[in-house]
């Protein structure tokens, strides 16, 4: 028994341990980042590297704030994220909802349809032949309509919304409610730690998108943060293998850091707002479907 209860005792530990370096990792680079956009561009251009800041400066974000192209990167990623999320978790979760239901005619074809996607993408070029087609390219629509379903989510919402019990739905339809206002009035509130969880992961989803950016967006000032930010990163490398050098300093790797940093921040100020539903969400799903 002692040595039981010892074992027990050490196993928390340990993991606690693991944990703590594991989250270590994580956050180091993200920290080195933010360290470099706060540092002089000479003391980068030197290898001075510290955990603090080298010649503390704000010359970085002052550079990228001036420039249009970030705002308007920005604005473009602002509401392709605002839209995009309302856009596809209201599709997602009505069709979550409807698939949940076991009397719905041809619910087993649709849901053998929505896992056949999941295995099998129908790859990048028939995707962008239909934007094309549709007139959606060089629109904000080219970045939401395509990744308007996403079968995971809905396989998510679909174990959720399963698990709610019929008897509550029966006793609304008693008391006169329909589809709608059952879905609206009760689904919808009793599965806030599930749709919050989606929200969620649409939200990262149309913040970190790159490659939908770079097929369907050719005007400039559409473009969104992460395609500026690659373009950022890729004219600093030209110009380092072409032994150039911006005369306004645009493509230093502060104004990289300050920019990732900037372009980075609003996603993680978001996250703890929405964390008690996430693991919540997560499990819920998971445990009773």
């Amino acid at each position: 028994m002692v040595i039981k209860h010892r074992g027990l005792e050490v196993f928390p530990a340990i993991n606690g341990i693991i944990l703590a370096l594991a989250a270590f990792l994580c956050f180091l680079p993200f920290y080195y980042v933010f360290t470099i956009s706060l540092s002089e561009a000479t003391q980068v251009r030197e290898g001075v590297i510290s955990l603090l800041p080298q010649g503390f400066s704000l010359e970085a974000y002052q550079t990228i704030f001036r420039q249009a192209a970030f705002f308007n990167a920005f604005r473009t990623t602002v509401i392709r994220t605002v839209l995009g999320t309302a856009v596809n978790l209201a599709l997602q979760a009505t069709f979550g909802y409807a698939l949940s239901r076991s009397y719905l005619k041809g619910r087993k074809i649709m849901l053998i349809m929505v896992v056949f996607t999941i295995l099998f993408n129908p790859g990048i070029i028939p995707n962008y032949l239909i934007v094309r087609y549709t007139g959606l390219i060089d629109t904000i629509w080219a970045l939401i309509i395509p990744n308007a379903i996403n079968s995971f989510n809905v396989l998510v919402l679909v174990s959720f919304f399963a698990s709610i019990p019929d008897s509550i739905e029966e006793s609304a339809k008693m008391d006169g409610a329909n589809d709608i206002i059952i879905f609206w009035k009760l689904m919808i509130p009793l599965s806030l730690p599930a749709i919050a969880t989606i929200s969620l992961f649409i939200s990262v989803f149309h913040w970190n998108s790159l490659m939908d950016g770079i097929m369907y967006i050719n005007k400039s000032t559409l473009k969104p943060l992460q395609v500026y930010l690659m373009d950022l990163v890729m004219r600093t490398q030209t110009e380092g293998l072409t032994g150039g050098e911006s005369d306004t300093e645009l493509t230093t790797i502060t104004i990289q850091t300050a920019a990732i940093f900037a372009g980075t921040l609003p996603i993680l100020l978001i996250y703890p707002f929405v964390q008690r539903y996430f693991m919540k969400g997560i499990m819920l799903g998971a445990i009773k479907g």
